[in-house]
């Protein structure tokens, strides 16, 4: 009983020859194939993409835009082929084609044959994006597809911030040479907002002696019309009277006719005359005989006699009458006999008279025509004056709000000219490259992995744990079936089967380490506490299988703990974060004993400790105590044997 419980009573069966003993060393280095090949297989694939053939077709036929020629896709290879990101391979289209199809080439990128000019279209007027053209071949490898895209991403952000750099460099190029036109432009501003406080000035004083010529202008009006008004007033008696004599010493024949007709008149005149007296006398002849009559009726008609006399009396010329015809008919008489004299004083006076006259009554009426035009003139001009005034006024309002516009323009230009900068060219190239790219992500990593192999590390270890105790309760038996038959204590039952396997579990995670730490360089920032938290990890996996076994038997313990394993791979989030995958996997996530086995080597190898390490060692822990637990209730169990145990359902 007490062999059945050495230490070394279940290593004692492999120490029987050569072959078994170095079983036992395989079963120690069999973790390596996942822990230690697996990361040196996959330690740095990223750093050798440069060693990917990829094709690189450049159509581009480049452009000319101003007298310049723009050759970008000239550019962009010179630029991807000094890189050496990846292995391009300048080739033809159909040759690029042919090669992503057959595999030749992983992907392929075409620069089309407007590229230059999609380009240098934003100088143009018509701007337009330039396109790159991908071609991938997931069918060839669906990771380089990936490490494809990863690299056309950052192809695509240097190829823009580049070309966008050259297009703002010529934008600020003409922004710089647009300053000095500004500047140019707010100095004749300043002269012309100078010359237009001279004008404002100017015109101001114009408006003044408009205004105070208004007044002038109407006063003069008012005085000329009076004027004109006054001579018309004054010259009308003698304008009819110079009128007069123009008329009556221009034409004595009328004279004449006139003094002949007077004459008739008189002599007509004295006829009456002496026929009125004559009837008078008659007349009273007439009465004085009826009167003398003694016939009552020749009375009364000598009385209707006298009534008549009386009428014909009271209706005759007076004899002041009489003298002035006989004076009128002498006068005509010598009037006209003076008149049809050439030559006598009388038809020389009326034609010198005539003449004066007509002279006289020319000057009157070209000087009442020369003062109506005066006043004419005068109201044209006050209208003038006036309209000129009014005009002064809104030119001068006008100069003055030109005034203060030209002058807002001129410090708005000189302000605006000095907003300008002015750039040296290679300052503009600066500031076109930062422009053009403005944002640079300055990225900084806690806790850095330097390779995706130190990534990948936590969960390859822990993967290659698991596996070398899955191996060991391959060969070693989870219980030993004499000493529970010999009815030994069940905690000693299960170390006699535990210490044996704990013993190659460390030895396994002891050299697992030192491969991983010294031969393939792993960089760790915890060293001592992670070989240290693999040996409890080791141990912990070791238990949790020696339960698993002991518990539903060797059989059917080897199928569960492989099923288990594959649980734990997708659910333990050591290759993807555990939020991209599947529901189930994320439930189990916190379940996975894996889990907490890679969150605790993740934070020795890459450092920054937190809660998680000691969630992760007391889980470890938990599960140490809880499988050597499960295995001594097992161990009890098996003291009693059933048909089941005699012959088991299945075998391996």
């Amino acid at each position: 009983m007490v062999a059945g419980l050495a230490f070394g009573s279940e290593i004692k069966r492999f120490g029987r020859s050569r072959l078994t003993r170095a079983a036992i060393v395989v079963i120690m280095l069999l973790p390596l194939v996942y822990g230690a090949l697996y990361l040196w297989a996959f330690w740095d694939p990223f750093g050798h993409v440069n060693k990917m053939p990829v094709a690189l077709v450049n159509a581009d036929k480049g452009t000319e835009v101003k007298g310049q020629k723009i050759n970008a896709g000239a550019e962009v290879e010179k630029s991807l082929a000094d890189d050496k990101s990846l292995d391009w391979h300048i080739v033809s289209p159909a040759e690029a084609a042919k090669g992503v199809k057959d595999g030749t080439y992983y992907f392929m990128l075409e620069l089309p044959e407007n590229f230059s000019s999609a380009i240098a279209s934003p100088m143009s007027g018509k701007p337009e994006k330039a396109q790159l053209r991908a071609v991938y071949n997931d069918a060839n490898n669906y990771v380089s597809s990936t490490i494809g895209q990863s690299a056309m991403a950052q192809v695509l952000n240097a190829v823009s911030t580049r070309i966008s750099g050259q297009a703002v460099n010529q934008v600020l190029s003409m922004v710089i040479s647009a300053g000095a036109g500004i500047e140019q432009a707010a100095d004749g501003a300043g002269k012309l907002a100078d010359g237009l406080d001279t004008a404002d000035d100017g015109v101001k004083q114009l408006a003044t002696g408009l205004t105070t010529a208004k007044t002038g202008s109407a006063q003069l009006r008012t005085g000329s019309q009076q004027l004109s008004d006054g001579i018309n007033q004054a010259t009308d008696p003698i304008l009819a009277l110079t009128r007069a004599l123009s008329g009556l010493g221009g034409n004595t024949a009328q004279l004449q006719q006139s003094a002949t007709a007077l004459a008739d008149a008189a002599d007509k005149a004295g006829v009456f005359i002496k026929t009125q007296d004559t009837m008078l006398a008659g007349i009273d002849a007439a009465i004085k005989q009826l009167t003398a009559s003694p016939d009552p009726a020749a009375r009364q008609a000598a009385e209707g006699l006298r009534a008549v006399r009386a009428q014909l009396a009271q209706a005759s010329v007076p004899a002041t009458a009489k003298q002035q015809v006989v004076a009128a008919s002498s006068a005509a008489a010598t009037l006209t006999e003076q008149l049809r004299t050439p030559g006598s004083p009388l038809a020389t006076m009326l034609g010198q008279v005539g003449a004066t006259g007509t002279d006289l009554t020319a000057k009157i009426t070209q000087l009442r025509s020369g003062a109506a035009q005066l006043a004419a003139g005068n109201a044209t001009l006050d209208d003038g004056i006036t309209q000129l005034s009014d005009g002064a006024a809104k030119l001068s309002d006008g100069t003055g709000q030109l005034r203060t516009g030209s002058r807002e323009l001129a410090t708005k230009l000189h302000e605006g000219a000095g907003s300008v900068p002015k750039w040296t060219d290679q300052q503009a190239s600066q500031v076109a490259e930062t422009i053009g790219g403005p944002v640079q992500l300055d990225a900084s990593h806690e806790n850095r992995a330097p390779n995706f192999g130190s990534g990948m590390a936590p969960f390859f270890l822990t993967l290659a744990l698991f596996f070398g105790a899955l191996v060991l309760w391959m060969v070693f038996r989870p219980l030993q079936n004499r000493a529970i038959a010999a009815e030994v204590l069940a905690i000693r039952v299960v170390m006699a089967s535990y210490l044996p396997a704990a013993a190659i579990g460390l030895c396994q995670a002891v050299i697992l380490y030192c491969v991983v730490r010294f031969a393939l360089g792993l960089e760790v920032a915890h060293p001592i506490a992670m070989v240290f938290f693999m040996m409890g990890v080791s141990l912990a996996f070791i238990a949790f299988t020696q339960a698993v076994n002991a518990l539903v038997g060797p059989a059917v313990g080897r199928v569960l703990i492989m099923a288990l394993l594959m649980l734990q791979l997708v659910s333990s989030g050591g290759m993807y974060p555990v939020e991209t995958t599947a529901r189930p996997f994320q439930v189990l996530h916190k379940y996975d004993p894996m889990t907490y086995g890679v969150n605790g080597l993740r934070q020795l190898v890459l450092g920054g400790i937190d809660h998680r390490l000691w969630v992760a060692i007391g889980v470890m822990l938990f599960i140490w105590v809880a499988s050597i637990t499960v295995s001594c209730l097992s161990a009890r169990r098996n003291r009693l044997w059933n048909l089941d145990r005699l012959m088991p359902a299945i075998k391996i």
